[in-house]
């Protein structure tokens, strides 16, 4: 059984749609769709199916680890095992002989020594050699002048290629990591495969926390943390586990109130999830302070004016400062509102 069929047997089995496991995961449907059957070609990049398929699992109840190993094999088949070629045996070469041509040198050769050594018996004594006139030596020539060397042309910086790892800490844990808009979960993200590159968009988020926004190199494999101080206190920091550098990123200042503009809702907005649901909050700015599925039964709080989005509506309840608890819409409606 392949990792598509599992997931569509897991579904099947508790009787969701992929519209709403795209609701509760935050994943295109026909991303969901792709994987059931395998189409890796609809999928995007290796790293984020990768994820997608992690999530997806994790959100069926399933062990993922399987899942991954068959998605690996089918993306990368086993390369054939190459022939093996016996090297050749090398030439038999026969044993020197003399040949003619050698034998005429040889005769050369005895010639040759024959009449030096009669040239030498007949050579006259040195005192009866003449002196003779020195032989003019030429005058060196003048070095030519050195050419200083040519500088070299500056070579254009190499990008980096390949996969990089990724692992992302939070204080406090549980926080949302975006990396160019992508969401790779929540924290701690460890050793996350992705493509290098010299810059990537780090976006950590908490809710009710300074969130962290910042540019960092990922051409090499990366081990950061991110600290999230509470809303409106210091700056949130990200520091690099292998180095110790700690880079900041300033909380954002506060937004203006326009004289003319209505008074802003008083009272603390209070959510509860009674049931499974996707839900988005956002401030003022747009600024997300939290994305995901919460626990059912599980209680949060926000200062006036969020705006909330729920995928489930009729199983978000929300209470604005002592007012009565109601539903955000009916069961299965996609549902924004301002509080």
């Amino acid at each position: 059984m392949t990792f598509g069929s599992t997931l569509r047997g897991a579904r099947e089995a508790r009787g969701l749609t992929l519209r709403e496991l795209a609701q509760t995961t935050a994943i295109r449907r026909d991303y969901l769709q792709a994987l059931e059957d395998g189409q890796l070609a609809a999928l995007p990049e290796a790293t984020f199916a990768r994820a997608y398929l992690r999530t997806y699992a994790r959100e069926l109840g399933l062990d993922p680890a399987p899942l991954l190993a068959d998605f690996d094999c089918l993306l990368r088949p086993p390369a054939p095992e190459p022939a093996v070629t016996p090297p050749p045996e090398p030439p038999q070469q026969d044993p020197p002989t003399l040949g003619p041509v050698r034998l005429a040198l040889i005769a050369v050769l005895l010639v040759l020594l024959v009449t030096v050594g009669v040239l030498l018996l007949r050579r006259p004594s040195p005192a009866a050699v003449l002196p003779t006139a020195p032989v003019p030596v030429p005058a060196a020539p003048a070095p030519s002048p050195v050419q200083p060397p040519k500088a070299e042309a500056p070579t254009p910086p190499v990008s980096p290629q390949g996969t990089v790892r990724l692992t992302i800490k939070s204080e406090p844990d549980g926080a949302v990591v975006y990396l160019d808009n992508r969401n790779l979960g929540p924290a701690p993200v460890l050793s996350f495969p992705v493509d290098a590159r010299r810059r990537a968009e780090l976006r950590v988020e908490a809710a009710g926390r300074t969130p962290l926004k910042q540019t960092i190199d990922l051409g090499q494999s990366r081990n950061l943390r991110a600290t999230l101080p509470p809303t409106g206190g210091e700056a949130s920091v990200l520091t690099d586990l292998n180095t110790g550098v700690r880079t900041l990123t300033p909380p954002p200042p506060p937004a203006s109130v326009s004289p003319d503009a209505p008074p802003a809702a008083t009272g603390t907005v209070t959510i509860r999830f009674a049931g499974q649901s996707w839900v988005r909050v956002t401030d003022r700015e747009g600024q997300v302070l939290y994305e995901g599925v919460p626990p059912v039964g599980s209680v949060v709080k926000y200062p006036p004016g969020v705006s909330v989005r729920a995928g489930n509506a009729g199983a978000v309840q929300v209470r604005v400062g002592g007012g009565p608890e109601q539903a955000m819409g009916g069961a299965g409606q996609v549902v924004t509102r301002q509080y």
